[in-house]
């Protein structure tokens, strides 16, 4: 990963813990990269472009769980989906979280300039859906009565409402599908392996632990309705034993613009299992070192991408 200069984040007043006032984090553009790693996540093999309508190819679906294909060709042989992977759901929601980060300040102007107030402009454009989904549309940006509009490739009538698309990223003329197909494969190999949520190996809390025992990646709820909690992280430290549904105990690290304050908490194992999973193998870190990434994230010390990439 590349050097991560701290003089361009500037910290916050710490004075009241990790939930107080924090300072806007100063960027221009990605600082995320992945030069010579090798591909760590179960999501990489699930990037398969399929192309849905003309102008329109989703990337990834969390609703996939495997993708058979010939050797040597780009055909899809079958797929198996299912009607809810909880882990997949984390997972996408941490990729549709790096891919933002990785565009960063500098991506979310370009897509503003190519976007809005345009007369007929052709560009190709990666959105996401709340689910984590991956989608790209080839159209012509254009307004019609002040609202911008995205006139899909090859269709005089069907457009979307710019505002009603998640935008990640665009790129200026047709034919860049490949280009975020590489993007996303690349987020994809920093997510890592994600499995189904379970509380093994992890300590009860009739005593104190300072060693986080597992990490849960999880599409959280936010206040916002938006689904901005997507792809948020949990440092588990021990749990509460309740029945089948124990409750797990740790530092919690919410996307930013969630709303929602990274600290202590605790979640019922069920919602894990809906709306994430575990990941299969982590670097060891403590409570406190993980309370501190929540301050981070907070402030813009870090993105959400660099934690996933450090797991």
């Amino acid at each position: 990963m590349n050097t991560f200069d701290p003089t361009q984040h500037p910290r916050g007043n710490q004075t009241t813990g990790h939930a107080g006032q924090f300072a806007t984090k100063t960027q221009t553009s990605s600082e995320i990269g992945l030069a010579g790693a090798d591909p760590r996540g179960s999501l990489e093999h699930l990037i398969s472009p399929t192309s849905t309508n003309r102008g329109e190819t989703v990337l990834f679906n969390p609703m996939v769980r495997n993708i058979s294909q010939e050797a040597g060709s780009d055909s899809v042989i079958s797929v198996s989906i299912g009607a809810r992977h909880g882990d997949l759901n984390g997972a996408g929601g941490a990729l549709v979280n790096y891919l933002r980060d990785d565009a960063g300040v500098e991506g979310q102007d370009r897509a503003r300039a190519l976007l809005r107030d345009q007369t007929d402009r052709k560009v190709t454009v990666l959105t996401h859906g709340n689910s984590g989904s991956l989608r790209v549309i080839e159209g012509r940006a254009m307004t019609l009565n002040g609202t911008d509009y995205l006139l899909q490739k090859g269709s005089r009538s069907k457009a979307y409402p710019i505002d009603s698309l998640n935008v990640i990223e665009a790129r200026d003329g047709y034919g860049q599908v490949k280009h975020f197909e590489d993007q996303a494969r690349m987020a994809a190999s920093a997510i890592p392996d994600i499995g189904k949520a379970t509380v093994d190996g992890i300590p009860d809390d009739e005593s104190e632990h300072d060693e986080v025992a597992a990490v849960f990646i999880y599409n959280a709820p936010n206040f916002n309705g938006d689904h901005s909690g997507r792809g948020s992280i949990l440092y588990a430290t021990d749990i509460t034993e309740d029945g089948d549904d124990p409750i797990v105990n740790g530092a919690f690290v919410f996307p930013p613009d969630s709303g929602l304050i990274s600290e202590h908490g605790s979640i019922r194992l069920s919602d894990l299992s809906r709306n994430g999973g575990r990941v299969k193998a982590f670097q060891p870190t403590t409570f406190a070192e993980a309370l501190e990434y929540g301050s981070q994230v907070n402030d813009g010390g870090r993105n959400m991408a660099e934690l996933y990439a450090e797991i």
